[in-house]
């Protein structure tokens, strides 16, 4: 009984030892906590340049836009840049300007400039997985601005920290306007280690039209390989997430009466699945898309309340959704010449042997690829007993 209780109280003792606290604990006021940050190439061409939003609760700062995005509200962001040859250097040279080393455990945002992508984003991946602090789960985007810094120098006007303002507008971008892909680093790693197919990221631009000219989503980025090879549209991005497999709301639009979209489908769910049909010499590819939509909106006289209305209308929509991913196929095809689709990892999980014979003639191949697209649109609500508004003849 005696040594029962001795060896309770050396169990408890030995608890206590290990539950005193955080092993690397630090006090918030010792560090600058970093929303977001850019990449740019550094002063004369050589090395990087980096601009790191900071999260200020003191209310005193600035992001460079303006009035800081900031009012009236208690965090407001400041903006603090560094050089260095190396992206690691050119972090702990921040230590030259502040007192606070970089906290990056909640950053949202890595924003890359044009000329850094047209270089290779693969190597700038190093450091941010290789550390311990930078999440795997940041938003990566290409700007299509002069610099990537110029971004973050922009005013939300919704959030005072521009760095989670993007993080909000392009998560919740699939669900409700699919017009541009959803990238976060862990993803684009993988992507740059899949067979058959080439990354793309978020596109980012400075809204001139708006006062305070927010930063906005501005399309897709593409890439072969590693390499910015130019960029997509946000109405040829949608097309691109059909095809991906990756649409789970939005719009479609469809022309009825005239050559210009005269009705609105709101997307409630899609569906791609993506199969080989052939292989041998010239490989073909399937595209099999199911989407469910509601009439959302028309501007047009036809009728709709009748069944054969609204098998004219699901007949548009395919007709509509099939041309478009058709035409941006092709355009892929002959300007970019990157696979971007994702049709050699199609071809990889259905025979990797069959595509480790073909694999390094895949450029080629891909240029040539034939894709059979069939779309299935089901209208299902079309609300036309709310919403059947008529002028009086």
């Amino acid at each position: 009984m005696k040594l029962k209780r001795i060896a309770v109280i050396v169990c408890i003792v030995t608890a206590a030892f290990t539950m005193t606290g955080c092993w690397n604990y630090r006090e918030l006021e010792t560090l600058n906590l970093v929303a977001g940050f850019s990449i740019d190439k550094g002063t004369g061409g050589a090395g990087y340049h980096l601009t790191f939003e900071i999260l200020d609760e003191s209310g005193g700062g600035s992001n460079g836009g303006g009035d800081g995005g900031g009012s009236g509200s208690g965090i407001q962001t400041k903006l603090i840049e560094s050089d260095g040859p190396t992206i690691f250097d050119a972090v702990r040279n921040t230590l030259l300007k502040t007192d606070k080393k970089l906290y990056f455990g909640d950053c949202k945002a890595v924003i890359l400039s044009k000329q850094i992508a047209d270089e290779g984003v693969a190597p700038l991946f190093d450091w941010i997985s290789r550390d311990s602090e930078p999440r795997l789960t940041a938003d990566l985007f290409v700007s299509e601005d002069a610099t990537a810094e110029n971004i973050l120098k922009q005013c939300s006007p919704v959030n005072p920290v521009t760095s989670y303002a993007l993080d909000k507008i392009v998560a919740d971008n699939p669900a409700y306007i699919s017009k541009a892909p959803y990238m976060q680093i862990y993803k684009a790693d993988d992507a740059l280690k899949k067979h058959g197919q080439s990354l793309i990221l978020p596109a980012l631009a400075v809204d001139k039209t708006q006062n305070g000219t927010p930063p906005k989503l501005a399309g897709t980025a593409v890439f072969k390989r590693d390499k910015l090879l130019g960029f997509l549209k946000s109405d040829e991005s949608k097309y691109l997430l059909f095809i991906q497999n990756q649409v789970n709301g939005g719009l479609l639009l469809v022309n009825v009466e005239s050559s210009s979209p005269d009705i609105t489908l709101e997307i409630k769910r899609s569906e791609t699945k993506v199969t080989v049909l052939s292989e041998g010499r010239s490989p073909k590819i399937g595209l099999s898309v199911k989407t469910e939509a509601a009439l959302g909106e028309m501007k047009t006289t036809a009728d709709f309340a009748s069944e054969s209305g609204i098998t004219k209308l699901e007949q548009d929509a395919d007709r509509i959704l099939a041309d478009s991913m058709h035409a941006l196929i092709t355009e892929v095809q002959n300007e970019y010449d990157s696979d971007i689709f994702g049709f050699g990892s199609a071809i990889y999980q259905n025979d990797p042997n069959y595509w480790n014979a073909i694999s390094p003639h895949w450029d080629n191949l891909f240029k040539n690829l034939q894709v059979v697209i069939s779309t299935d649109v089901v209208i299902k609500n079309t609300a036309l007993t709310q919403s059947n508004v008529k002028a009086r003849d």
